[in-house]
């Protein structure tokens, strides 16, 4: 004790000089690791726009009746055809009495025929807004169909939606031309495949390219080697539906697409399952991709989504159906790598739907269909945002995952490793 009262005054002494040294200190201002490159100046013809499982969420204003401003959360979908609205919005806006629809991106105002515009985004038979893209409050989801008179430009590195006159100067980037439905904004390109030639639709709307499971088996019988797993998982599981044409389709690796001149490597799809069983399929046709493509400029067997759009700076030039891919980054080939688990959404919570089997890993042990994905690690995902337990999942390969499930009231945790899709 004695020595210790000794040194316990100089010992505080020194330990006041430090702070007060510390304090006199300039500072330098710590990196918002959350900003976007370009977070700091938005263009005035611009939208910034954040992602959720590769889906594009826009920060959108619209016009109100009195003159004003209402802003609002909307999904960017250009694989649908008319604008929906949650009924609160549809109200706020006036659409029921007979107002246009108004959307504002600069100088622009955008109107859309109050015909035109659905009032039932919260009720939605697949796509309700707070099923789908809980906890974020998507109020509206915006078609393609509204711009057609605009060269629209999709960045995925600056996060934002710009449009422009079609007819100033070309941008930079690949021509590729693309067939056009004029009433319902649905642009398709030909993709061509091992010399053959397939039509896609370009479609930001959606987190992942999926296809047609007809068309993509004979491209695995020729080449087994770009099978990467029965059911889906990782990044191609971004829908989360509780249909068997997600949870048992075949996630693929094609190691080379071409749009014309341009060459896209290392691209990831879904190949459907039959929507209902396989014998009624062959009666009635695929009734989901025969559905969907009705809003096509012809027959399509896919859409390409944003495991490869993201790469781009994706120009859409509507008045003229010219498209300009400007490279960005190259593929990422490890998109897929996660642990194998097919999930369901269900009123924020997260269900297993399926084990997907990739290559010769072993059968998945401790989990089974129908149990509760609790938490990822730290991660709770009871209401998380789909991506960010997609992300939650993904990893590199051989690294494991703890993970949370619940089964009848009882809770366990499990280590499932990280599968090598690439």
């Amino acid at each position: 004790m004695p020595s210790f009262r000794r040194l316990l005054t100089p010992l505080v002494t020194l330990l006041c000089l430090v702070v007060l040294a510390a304090a006199a200190k300039p500072r330098t201002p710590s990196a918002d690791k959350s900003r976007t490159p370009a977070a700091d100046k938005l263009p005035a013809n611009a939208l910034r726009f954040e992602l959720d499982a590769g889906r594009i969420l826009v920060a959108a204003s619209f016009r109100t009746p009195d003159g004003g401003t209402r802003r609002a959360l909307a999904w960017f979908n250009m694989g649908m055809q008319a604008p929906i609205l949650t009924k609160g919005l549809y109200a706020e806006l006036g659409i029921g009495a007979g107002q246009p629809m108004r959307l504002l991106i600069g100088a622009a105002e955008i109107e859309a025929n109050p015909k035109s515009v659905r009032d039932d985004g919260d009720s939605t038979d697949f796509f309700a807004f707070p099923q789908y893209f809980g906890p974020h409050k998507v109020e509206a989801m915006l078609p393609a169909s509204l711009f057609l008179n605009y060269r629209l430009t999709l960045n995925y590195q600056t996060r934002t939606l710009s449009l422009e006159s079609a007819e100033g100067r070309p941008p930079q980037g690949t021509e590729v031309p693309f067939a056009l439905n004029p009433e319902t904004g649905l642009a398709a390109v030909d993709v061509s495949v091992d010399g053959r030639s397939y039509p896609f639709v370009i479609d930001a709307g959606s987190g992942f390219s999926w296809m047609r499971g007809s068309v993509l088996s004979p491209w695995l019988a020729a080449h087994p080697d770009w099978r990467r797993a029965d059911g889906a998982m990782g990044a191609a599981n971004y829908n989360m539906l509780d249909f068997n044409f997600e949870k048992r389709g075949t996630v693929a690796r094609i190691p080379s697409i071409r749009l014309g001149a341009l060459e896209i490597k290392d691209v990831g799809v879904l190949g459907s399952a039959p929507y209902l069983a396989g014998w009624v399929d062959v009666l009635t046709g695929d009734l989901f991709w025969d559905k969907w493509q009705k809003s096509a400029p012809g027959p399509v067997v896919g859409w390409l989504g944003a495991n490869v759009l993201e790469r781009y700076a994706l120009t859409l030039d509507y008045p003229n159906r010219i498209s300009y891919w400007r490279a960005l980054s190259g593929p990422d080939t490890r998109d897929l790598d996660s642990v194998a688990l097919t999930l369901v959404r269900k009123d924020a919570r997260y269900i297993v739907g399926g084990l997907p089997k990739a290559g010769d890993q072993p059968p998945t042990e401790g989990v089974e269909v129908g149990d509760e994905l609790v938490a990822v690690g730290q991660l709770a995902a009871t209401g998380a945002p789909r991506g960010a337990v997609l992300a939650a999942l993904h990893g590199k390969p051989g690294d494991k995952r703890r993970l949370t499930f619940s089964r009848g009231g009882a809770v366990r945790e499990v280590e499932l490793p990280i599968i090598d899709m690439h």
